[in-house]
């Protein structure tokens, strides 16, 4: 039998893999109880660059809790929590800042193991997708989101190619951005040996390109727009993206750190939706944020008109079947995620 650290130590190592932008990994805990947690926000683990990434964070900060209360229910506990949200002028400069508290009541229900399988498999696949997404998945998690008074739609093949070159555009178009360039080069991890001591970020292996051409390329970005040189970078980004994949997005209010709380809930229910039938998915933020690709992907589906307080593009993803991805690192769970 389990003795409580060991109990709170299993919960607390499957929690760990959470999902985060640039696998930043900006959640503290903090336990105050045997049964009880408060949540922190590390600001400077999370997105600062583009206009858009501060109210992301509170998406990031709904995925973590939804992900926490998978985790305590595959493991047969029960769980709760109850929101302290700052407002998102508050995430600014470097520190911490409460957002939540949660209490789980230990051994409250059955372990499923099923559940615990899919939250292990769960990852970001960046490899050739060999497989597009089932039909009644795609209806199953189109329904999940209508049910949270979000719309989440598959785009057509020909659509999801335009969506795909898009996504690789933005990504070129933002080493011309400085302050977004600088961000991702602070999350870029070009070497084995850089992956293995930061445990975090976007390691080379993970994303299936080259450490020393990625390296290269941010460092000289102006051989993105060089003729010929240009096209042949451009094709070996896309070699894993041209494939049978499907690409969804979703449509949300975005107006509150509320909505995008509960967006980022939703954005997990789905993500373990798709692990649970052994489909990856791979989210296409760069459009998100990306000013230029985001209004191009609105006429690409045919939104006329955006509104943060009713409708926004708030998450677009391609999903299907890879072989199993290159796994990216967590830093240990005594090193960061627990606070004295």
């Amino acid at each position: 039998m389990k003795t409580q650290n060991q109990t709170v130590e299993a919960w607390l190592e499957l929690v760990n893999h959470y999902p985060s932008p640039h696998n930043g990994q900006p959640i503290r805990i903090k336990q105050i109880g045997e049964s009880s947690f408060d949540l922190y926000f590390e600001k400077q683990r999370g997105l600062k660059a583009a206009d858009i990434s501060y109210i992301f964070s509170f998406v990031s900060m709904g995925v973590f809790v939804e992900h926490m209360s998978l985790c305590a229910r595959g493991l047969g506990h029960g769980f709760s929590f109850k929101l302290d949200l700052p407002k998102e002028g508050e995430l600014k400069g470097e520190g911490i800042v409460k957002f939540a508290s949660c209490d789980l009541t230990w051994g409250d229900g059955q372990t499923d193991e099923a559940l615990i399988q899919a939250l292990n498999f769960r990852q970001t696949s960046r490899k050739k997708y060999y497989e597009g997404v089932d039909q009644n998945l795609s209806d199953e998690v189109i329904k999940l989101a209508s049910d949270h008074t979000m719309t989440l739609r598959k785009l057509d093949k020909q659509q999801t190619k335009q969506a795909v070159w898009l996504n690789q555009r933005a990504v070129f178009d933002d080493m011309f951005d400085d302050p977004v360039r600088e961000e991702l080069n602070h999350w870029l991890r070009y070497s084995q040996k850089q992956k293995q001591a930061m445990r975090d970020g976007l390691a080379y292996d993970c994303m299936e390109i080259s450490g020393r051409l990625m390296k290269f390329t941010v460092d000289h970005r102006r051989i993105l727009r060089a003729p010929g040189i240009s096209k042949l970078i451009q094709q070996y980004y896309l070699r894993t993206m041209t494939d049978s994949s499907d690409v969804f997005y979703m449509m949300a209010p975005f107006a509150t750190e509320q909505h995008a709380f509960d967006i980022g809930t939703v954005i997990m229910k789905v993500w373990e939706r798709f692990a649970s039938k052994g489909y990856y998915l791979h989210p296409f933020g760069t459009i998100m944020s990306n000013h230029a690709a985001h209004q191009d992907f609105l006429k690409l589906v045919g939104v006329t008109q955006e509104s943060r307080d009713e409708s926004y593009l708030v998450f677009i993803f391609r999903g299907g079947k890879s072989e199993p991805p290159v796994p990216s690192l967590r830093i240990p769970i005594n090193e960061h995620l627990i606070m004295e």
